[in-house]
């Protein structure tokens, strides 16, 4: 998929909030448990988008993005980062670059592309699993390694961390679509502005529940 010739920005923008989004959830759960089912059917929908015809069809809609897009507006602002927010721009960095390490490895994504398959034929209950099983066998071995930080509690619950690595399949998702819509590290370094300014143009009604 190639990005808008009329919003190249905004669909990189968009790509981008799916990233911090699918890392803060992953974040989330790893750190405080926290989960609910619409961030996995987001997560799901992102994941199973393979072929999109616009950055869109991989969330649905403006509503399905609406935290990345709140936090990645945050961040690009230039406030001071809490410690959680940092950890999450960390995550976001090392999805980024591996992302392109993935996109070279032809095995690991085929091996990818067949466990989405089963995971469109699987029972809901099975996906978590299928998925968390793709992620580490073909995402965990290639560089950056995502090491969560969070409580023992949560990172030794396999349930938890299933869901973890399906937000994080997610993540690494959208981080391939950023760079299928041109984004780079020099674009998020020298178009932060340019990336902010697309995201506040989209108003409070585009992304309410």
């Amino acid at each position: 998929m190639n990005a808008s010739a009329d919003h190249p920005l905004r669909d990189q923008a968009l790509a981008l909030a799916g990233v911090a989004q699918f890392a803060r959830y992953a974040h989330e759960l790893g750190a405080e448990g926290r989960d609910a089912p619409e961030r996995l059917e987001r997560a799901k929908r992102a994941i199973f988008c393979t072929d999109p015809d616009t950055t869109m069809d991989v969330f649905g809609d403006l509503s399905n993005l609406g935290d990345g897009i709140a936090y990645l507006r945050t961040q690009l602002s230039g406030g001071k980062p809490d410690q959680q927010a940092a950890t999450i721009a960390r995550y976001i960095g090392q999805l980024l670059r591996l992302s392109g390490n993935l996109m070279k490895d032809e095995a690991a994504m085929s091996r990818i592309r067949g466990a989405i398959d089963r995971a469109r034929l699987a029972e809901p209950a099975d996906v978590p699993a299928i998925l968390d099983d793709a992620y580490r066998d073909s995402v965990s071995p290639i560089k950056p390694r995502i090491m969560l930080h969070g409580h023992p509690t949560y990172l030794g619950n396999d349930a938890i961390q299933a869901r973890a690595r399906t937000q994080l399949l997610a993540a690494v998702r959208c981080a391939i679509l950023w760079r299928q819509c041109g984004g780079g590290f020099l674009s998020l370094f020298f178009r932060r502005k340019a990336l902010l300014a697309a995201l506040e143009r989209i108003g409070p009604q585009d992304v309410a529940r």
